[in-house]
């Protein structure tokens, strides 16, 4: 499908400040929990990857934090729409909504693996626009196994910007698009179910990006 598309000039850029006061906004004063933008996040996520990908296994690589728990909810999703779904992590100490989500997965028979599958195509959620330098440990070693596949990354490309990150073929990112990723094309945006009101307490002009789906492109 061709996905609405919208001019980079046309859309506001938040900074990652403004990303953060936007995730905190939603939870205490909108009662839009993490789990509902994750889940958002990752459905989005798993229609992106299928509408580029259609063929082929797929690992997710996942970080400890939000972006991991994002990847998670895609890897679920993938799943149901009959996709064969790998998951590695990238930490052994993984935050609360990435264990919600390794619960679930662990009853649907899927568990991290300790390598990373031969798997032409790549989720990348090892970490959000929080995140910036180079990778590190095990979330690198990660990134450098994923070098040559066919890569979609949800929010940025990890480690972008440093020596070691992420080379993605497209990049999902949430709710609007970050400062940082103003270069970054093929870049996608998904719909968090954040209402207008919220961005309108952030000084933020509310974009009405996503009135024709959930993902618009930015051209």
């Amino acid at each position: 499908m061709a996905y609405p598309t919208v001019d980079a000039a046309a859309v506001p850029w938040l900074t990652v400040q403004q990303m953060v006061d936007a995730d905190r906004l939603a939870v205490e004063d909108f009662g839009i929990g993490l789990l509902q933008m994750m889940e958002h996040a990752g459905r989005s996520l798993a229609d992106l990857t299928i509408e580029l990908f259609p063929e082929g296994d797929i690992v997710v690589l996942a970080g400890g934090g939000n972006n991991g728990g994002g990847g998670l909810s895609a890897a679920r999703h993938l799943a149901n729409r009959g996709r064969r779904v790998a998951v590695a992590l990238a930490t052994a100490d993984p935050g609360p909504a990435v264990t919600h989500h390794l619960r679930t997965l662990a009853a649907m028979g899927i568990r991290p693996l300790p390598e990373l599958p031969p798997s032409p195509v790549v989720v990348d959620a090892l970490v959000g626009y929080g995140l910036a330098g180079a990778l590190r440990g095990r979330a690198a070693s990660l990134a450098a196994a994923a070098g040559g596949r066919s890569v979609v990354s949800l929010d940025l490309p990890s480690g972008h910007g440093a020596a070691g990150a992420v080379e993605a073929a497209a990049t999902l990112t949430l709710a609007l698009p970050k400062e940082g990723l103003r270069r970054v094309r093929p870049l996608y945006v998904a719909d968090l179910g954040l209402p207008d009101a919220l961005w309108t307490t952030l000084g933020v002009a509310a974009p009405g990006l996503f009135r024709n789906g959930r993902i618009v492109r930015v051209v």
